[in-house]
């Protein structure tokens, strides 16, 4: 586990030197900016420089061998979450880039959480990555983007004194927790390329979806 520090871009040369640079701002705890989106989705066309942001910052992972695509499932650089700034309900595998927009959004949700409720962020629960499965399960279609574990389905978010806001339990209440959800929804939209919610279909009515693919929605 390595911490971030000034003048590490020097050592992968020009196509990650810009990624680096702007993931030592990840590793320093700064906020995301407007065009946090689009300096993820670097990392989609230059895994090196994933990687080796990666390498850059206090998530300690473990990167896996490939595993070719076949019949639209695989996994092509892709990481085990093993140690990051908040707990997983388990153990999950992400894509390089999934893995970096994911370390930067736990930090995001934990800066919300003490502002709506003076409480860090302590777990992350959710529904898995990697699936081999279509889009909603269904029989016929597209692969969905859990097929490559690239995306992630999160089911609720522990806050420091043990408080479990569920997306299940209270997306759909006037409340506190509500409020809550909504501006992690809104924050996930400014760092994933598809973000799907409750307010999409019931098939979402307890998690919230959330990958990189080529697909920009947010519903």
């Amino acid at each position: 586990m390595r911490v971030c520090r000034l003048g590490a871009a020097a050592r992968f040369g020009a196509s990650a030197a810009g990624a680096l640079l702007f993931w030592e701002q990840v590793g320093h705890e700064a906020e995301p900016g407007r065009l946090a989106r689009f300096q993820l989705n670097g990392f989609l066309v230059d895994g090196q420089a994933c990687f080796a942001a990666l390498d850059e910052s206090n998530l300690r992972y473990t990167r896996l061998d490939p595993r070719p695509i076949e019949d639209g499932c695989g996994l092509l650089q892709v990481v085990r979450f093993e140690q990051s700034k908040v707990d997983y309900s388990t153990g999950f595998d992400l894509s390089c880039a999934m893995a970096a927009a994911l370390y930067w959004y736990e930090a995001e949700v934990d800066r919300l959480a003490a502002v709506d409720f003076d409480l860090g962020l302590a777990e992350i629960e959710h529904f898995g990555s990697y699936a081999c499965r279509n889009i909603n399960c269904g029989m016929s279609g597209h692969r969905s983007q859990h097929a490559t574990a690239n995306a992630l389905d999160i089911a609720a978010f522990v806050l420091g004194d043990g408080r479990r806001i569920a997306i299940i339990e209270h997306w759909e209440h006037q409340s506190e927790e509500s409020r809550s959800l909504a501006s992690a929804h809104d924050a996930a939209c400014g760092m994933f390329n598809t973000v799907l919610g409750p307010d999409y279909n019931v098939l979402h009515a307890d998690h919230i979806h959330i990958d990189t693919g080529r697909i920009r929605t947010c519903r």
